[in-house]
């Protein structure tokens, strides 16, 4: 088992690896979409999703791997968790304090990534707003509303005076000539 122990501490700390370059993409990826740097968007992403492949390749290392120490402790596949194998390693520090620094670390960092990915998902969101926006605005620049031409003598009759009692009484105002 001290193998299957050591092999998923290497892959842990591999998997750090990948996601703290995966930090430094999505930061990257922050300063794109606040400058709307759409070409250095383009290529962050294809970066970020690059480390994405290889995190993915690594996560199936490690559950092949913690499916080994399932099997050793005689539990089913996929039921055993990290922090399960860190208590049982209390009495050995040699495996249980390398284990817990990584997976504490791995925890802090997943945390900070999720702030920064809904963070710039907000950025892209406002973004597509402010598209929509000014792409509704010109759309409607063509369909301004038309704007009557008054004139003085508009709400006068043929002799001068206000046509009748109705035209004033259906909102009609009266004003100097």
């Amino acid at each position: 088992m001290a193998s299957l122990i050591e092999n998923l501490i290497e892959e842990l700390n591999k998997e750090y690896t990948v996601y703290e370059q995966l930090m430094e993409v999505s930061m990257e990826k922050t300063s794109a979409i606040v400058s709307n740097d759409l070409d250095r968007l383009r290529t962050t992403t294809d970066k970020e999703q690059l480390l994405v492949d290889t995190i993915t390749g690594l996560d199936i290392e490690r559950r092949k791997t913690m499916d080994g120490i399932a099997q050793v402790l005689g539990k089913p596949r996929g039921t055993v968790r990290i922090t399960e194998i860190v208590d049982m390693l209390a009495e050995q520090p040699q495996f249980h304090d390398p284990l817990l620094q990584i997976n504490t670390k791995l925890g802090r960092l997943a945390k900070s990534l999720k702030d920064v990915n809904a963070h710039n998902q907000n950025l892209i969101q406002t973004q597509l707003e402010m598209i929509n926006y000014s792409i509704n605005l010109l759309q409607n620049m063509d369909r301004a509303p038309e704007t009557a031409e008054y004139t003085k003598d508009m709400f006068k009759g043929r002799k001068g005076g206000y046509t009748d009692s109705a035209t004033l009484a259906s909102g009609s105002f009266d004003s100097k000539n």
